[in-house]
């Protein structure tokens, strides 16, 4: 439950300086996490109640009368960036505790469904695009980051030790979710093999999917429909079934 904790915190601490700051760049780094937006004429921006669009006027004006009282919530893409956003008002509760409502089920993978759409770009140069992996089975790995206090030797072994059985020449073919950068990476590898692809600075896509706890996984199946979609410490035994599965 410490990981899930830690995670929680950075996530809703990120996403909630995202709804309040009302000046036109956005950034905050908490710990080993930084992201950064920036919200200009250029921005689109839905309201969330009427899904229709708002200007950055309007956007500012929101802001400079109350700007606790609205969530400006990222809406990344299909290659994880934020390419809009949507505003609402923050609930009662919000507003009171200052803590973010973070889950939507509506945005986690649906075991039977295809999955979003993405477009990765991993450690290694290659481009990963849903769209041409159909007919091979991925798993996409979240995590906070390939440092301290977010990763260890343990996590890496009992991962590599879950996927030993079901590895082939082809799959699974697993792609690690991370904040890192290209060049944080790079040293990792240097002193480390990891049991799976990372893909340098792809934390956008835990927003994408709604991933709130690590490690997470999503299994896809080889017809490109989610297999599972698994949280928490727990995940690693439950993955292993779900490969057994899968992977026939």
């Amino acid at each position: 439950m410490r990981w899930l904790s830690v995670l929680l915190l950075v996530f809703t601490t990120l996403l909630s300086h995202l709804t309040s700051i009302a000046q036109p760049i956005i950034q905050r780094q908490t710990g080993a996490i930084e992201q950064r937006g920036r919200i200009d004429e250029n921005t689109r921006i839905l309201d969330q109640t009427t899904g229709k669009p708002i200007s950055y006027t309007e956007y500012m004006a929101l802001m400079k009368r109350d700007a606790n009282a609205y969530y400006l919530e990222p809406m990344p893409d299909e290659y994880g960036e934020f390419s809009a956003y949507k505003i609402r008002l923050k609930t009662a509760d919000e507003r009171a505790t200052g803590q973010l409502n973070m889950r939507d089920p509506a945005q986690q993978p649906k075991v039977g469904e295809p999955i979003s759409a993405f477009i990765m770009k991993g450690i290694d140069g290659n481009v990963y695009r849903s769209a041409d992996l159909k007919s091979r089975v991925v798993i996409l790995s979240f995590w906070v980051s390939l440092r301290k206090p977010f990763w260890s030797a343990d996590q890496s072994k009992k991962l590599a030790q879950t996927l030993r059985p079901y590895q082939s020449e082809t799959d699974p073919l697993v792609l690690g979710v991370v904040n890192d950068s290209k060049e944080e990476l790079e040293a990792i590898l240097a002193t480390q093999t990891l049991p799976f692809i990372p893909i340098p600075n792809s934390y956008g896509f835990h927003k994408r999917y709604n991933v709130l706890s690590t490690p997470s996984f999503v299994v896809i199946d080889r017809a490109g429909n989610v297999a599972a979609y698994l949280e928490g410490p727990g995940s690693y035994e439950r993955l292993q079934q779900v490969l057994q599965t899968v992977s026939r």
